[in-house]
């Protein structure tokens, strides 16, 4: 079985509204509901997971049944920080999957995920292990000062940006954040998946993802970026399936 875990805990403090990012509105839809229909139409996934803050879960429920988002089959509560939400997602599907069973893990404020994005991690994940989203760096890059200066490059030609979706053998995932659990590791901003993941001594291996879904709504200028991209793609006559409100 896969299973897409959705993150969508965040408080999206950085956005500047009254609501988390991921429930702000895009031509009259949620963010959230966007990345939610297209796990949804993937016929590589089987069940959908998602985290979000207590508070939360009513509109959560909502948006769910708003876009007939019927792959739903949990709920789960987020933490305080991304890496503590997605222990406690690995967590709690522990009687609900078994060892070689693929979990996905996706950014609910990514909207613009690609079904061939989705299909090429899990194809890499059940015969590596795991599997990253990997886009190139095209910009120039240096290592950053301390008095707003630097003296040094960084070779753009040997790093990457990695994105989501990540996705994991169940199994080893698992195993990891109970050992983190059981040393009474507490995690923070800094401990992202791939640094945890890599610190237990794995390989992280990856796919090229699409350039569209490297796009995270992070800042209100992004949003604008998104809904741009949807009404250009109206425009052309791309009938997008996010573009639809619900009823």
């Amino acid at each position: 079985m896969n299973v897409a875990t959705i993150l969508a805990a965040g408080q999206g403090k950085r956005f500047g509204m009254d609501v988390p990012k991921q429930f702000v509105e895009v031509l009259e839809k949620p963010i959230l509901a966007y990345t939610l229909e297209t796990f949804q139409n993937s016929s590589e996934i089987d069940a959908i997971q998602i985290v979000c803050q207590p508070e939360h879960k009513d509109r959560i429920i909502e948006i769910v049944r708003n876009y007939r988002i019927d792959k739903i089959r949990w709920i789960t509560e987020g933490g305080s920080t991304r890496s503590e939400s997605f222990r406690n997602a690995v967590l709690a599907l522990r009687q609900s999957l078994n060892d070689d069973d693929i979990i996905v893990v996706h950014v609910g404020v990514s909207p613009l995920v690609s079904p061939e994005d989705i299909a090429s991690s899990i194809a890499m994940c059940a015969e590596k292990g795991c599997c990253f989203t990997m886009h190139p760096i095209r910009i120039c890059m240096a290592q950053s000062g301390n008095d707003g200066w630097t003296d040094r490059d960084a070779p753009k030609e040997k790093y990457i940006e990695l994105n989501a979706p990540w996705s994991f053998r169940y199994a080893d995932v698992f195993k990891l954040y109970q050992r983190l659990t059981a040393e009474g590791r507490v995690l923070t901003d800094a401990d992202s998946t791939l640094s945890l993941w890599l610190a237990d001594g794995r390989k992280a291996w990856y796919v090229r993802g699409s350039e569209a879904g490297r796009m995270k709504i992070t800042t209100p200028h992004d949003r604008d970026l998104f809904e741009g991209y949807l009404l250009l793609r109206v425009r052309r006559g791309d009938t997008h399936e996010g573009v639809s409100r619900g009823d």
